[in-house]
């Protein structure tokens, strides 16, 4: 399965799972704008089920949305704003259309991410990015794994591909670098820290389950052995796991 299959196929989980923690990054990389969002026309780039838009439009914005899974694009579609089917590399738009380009965790899954900022320049003014730090981690991982593998899941080809991606533009230094070899002059790039101490256990597996690496996997599953994977994956996280900490990469550059 290629991966914009798998995130065409895991639209429904990344709503009930990942968009308790991507929602809220989202909200504060746009807040993290050097420019006004009110007002201004905002490309949605990689936007999955729309947490960016959303956070955009509440801010003001005039919001079109674009991604290469179609599958995200559909979910929820009556309460979006306009959306196209569009590789962040050869963008359907002409140059200058957008204001802000928002890529919050897509250009990271470029092989060449640079591509994708030279790509960004062309058809916007602003881009407002975010990608991971490339210590971000957390436990709930190896425990989501372990359990899903128990019953034959295994990594999908193009995951260590992405990872590799996204560990190569994990620093404040190598974002920078990543946004110059793009044309593009950086404005602001922070290492940022935020919080979720509300999360469950089970919330946290929900996430690691409804990525798009697992979700078709666990979505196949019968009903009763999925509720067992995600029991497995709660006991072997354990009753106390540390809080999550999301370690990410913010940038904007013009």
């Amino acid at each position: 399965m290629s991966m914009g299959s798998a995130y065409s196929d895991s639209a429904a989980q990344w709503a009930d799972g990942p968009a308790r923690i991507y929602g809220r990054l989202a909200e504060l990389l746009v807040a993290f704008s050097p420019v006004p969002i009110r007002g201004s026309r905002v490309l949605d780039l990689g936007s999955g089920t729309g947490l960016g838009s959303r956070a955009a439009l509440t801010a003001g914005a005039r919001v079109v949305a674009a991604d290469v899974a179609l599958g995200m694009l559909l979910e929820g579609r009556d309460a979006r704003p306009p959306a196209v089917v569009g590789d962040a590399v050869t963008l359907p738009f002409r140059d200058g259309a957008f204001d802000v380009v928002l890529a919050a965790f897509s250009l990271n899954h470029l092989d060449r991410p640079e591509q994708g900022v030279a790509e960004a320049a062309r058809v916007g003014g602003v881009l407002l990015g975010s990608t991971y730090a490339a210590d971000d981690d957390h436990p709930v991982k190896e425990a989501v794994e372990r359990s899903l593998a128990e019953v034959g899941w295994s990594r999908p080809a193009w995951y260590d591909l992405v990872k590799e991606s996204m560990t190569s533009w994990g620093t404040v230094d190598a974002a920078t670098a990543v946004l110059r070899r793009g044309q593009m002059r950086p404005v602001r790039v922070d290492k940022v820290e935020v919080s979720f101490p509300e999360l469950r256990p089970e919330d946290l597996v929900a996430w690691r389950m409804g990525l798009a690496q697992s979700a078709p996997f666990v979505a196949a599953l019968p009903p009763q052995q999925r509720a067992e994977r995600i029991r497995r994956a709660v006991e072997l996280l354990g009753p106390s796991p540390p809080r999550l900490v999301r370690r990410v990469i913010f940038l904007a550059a013009a």
